[in-house]
């Protein structure tokens, strides 16, 4: 089973051939960044509006149990999540409401801080707040996944021993490979492996050095990560980006907050290393894990069966 840590795609039918193309049975896809909870409630309506008419290709699913159906009845099975806190606003029982309508992942923080905490790009991190260790508990409660992609590290690391459940980085990779604010020094990586998480690596070209990074080398250090921390802890989040128009990565990384710059200064989509040009290429991806060393065992558990560990302990059945 192939479990995608983390897709930020703008859906159609068109994208879901795609992503299955490459044998992908799992997805947690994102369904909310910069929204309010009206914004947020629109787009998971419009999502699960999509998949009842595309029935036959995809599904949300809630729990382990439901995901295994979908891949057993052959559709790609979806977990929904945020990469944002800002729909919850500040009422913890916005966790549980959230829940109950199938969000299963919760990213403190975006790209600029909150009420929560702070995100990975600001000056100053002052750690998980009052109210962020409060949204914490509720999310454990509501048996929510806590993410900590973009979030500081102070804030993560707070995160990490806050949370009575353990949490994942779903995208993002040691800073000691590429040294982005976006990647995670080795202290936070650990500590997320030692209280049972997982570290979802990203194959985005910005966080793991650009297009010309070999398949040898990061399949190399996906091989230094399960030995640093343990195989159990190592898995994938490519972060792919299919479906949206060039102009929409503006809106994706800024939202409303930073309206600065000329239409011309717009930021693209960066290229994508040949071995890896999306979600079609877990295949060849697989491939570089064997290539590295990895047992058949130890592919496995790095391309789904971590994830699926991991859903399984934070999940409700």
């Amino acid at each position: 089973m192939i479990v995608d840590g983390l897709q930020i795609n703008d859906w159609s039918r068109e994208v879901v051939v795609e992503v299955r193309s490459g044998g992908v049975d799992v997805v947690h896809a994102t369904v909310g960044v910069w929204e309010d909870l009206n914004g947020a409630m629109t787009r998971i309506g419009a999502f699960r509006h999509f998949c009842r008419h595309n029935a036959d290709t995809i599904r949300i699913a809630r729990s382990v149990a439901e995901i295994r159906v979908a891949v057993d009845d052959d559709v790609l099975a979806v977990v929904l999540g945020f990469q944002n806190s800002s729909m919850l606003g500040d009422d913890p029982e916005m966790a549980g409401i959230f829940a109950d309508v199938g969000v299963r992942v919760v990213q403190l923080t975006y790209n600029i801080a909150n009420h929560l905490g702070s995100s990975c790009w600001e000056p100053h991190d002052g750690g998980l707040t009052r109210a962020g260790h409060r949204m914490v508990a509720a999310l454990d409660d509501a048996g929510v996944l806590v993410d900590i992609s973009h979030v500081g590290n102070r804030t993560g690391m707070d995160a990490v021993h806050a949370s009575s459940n353990p949490i994942a980085i779903t995208h993002g990779n040691p800073a000691s490979f590429c040294d982005s604010p976006r990647n995670k020094p080795d202290e936070l990586v650990a500590a997320v492996a030692e209280r049972g998480g997982v570290v979802g690596c990203t194959l985005y070209p910005l966080f793991m050095g650009g297009a010309d990074v070999t398949r040898a080398s990061y399949c190399s250090m996906l091989a230094d990560l399960a030995t640093a921390i343990g195989v159990d802890h190592v898995a994938i989040g490519s972060d792919a980006v299919l479906g949206w128009k060039p102009d929409d990565l503006g809106w994706m990384r800024n939202g409303r907050w930073d309206r600065a710059g000329a239409p011309s200064a717009a930021p693209s989509f960066p290229p994508w290393p040949s071995w890896f040009d999306g979600p079609k290429d877990f295949g060849s991806l697989s491939e570089g894990l064997d290539d590295a060393g990895f047992s058949k065992a130890d592919r496995d558990l790095v391309l789904g069966g971590n994830w699926m560990r991991l859903f399984g302990e934070v999940f409700p059945e």
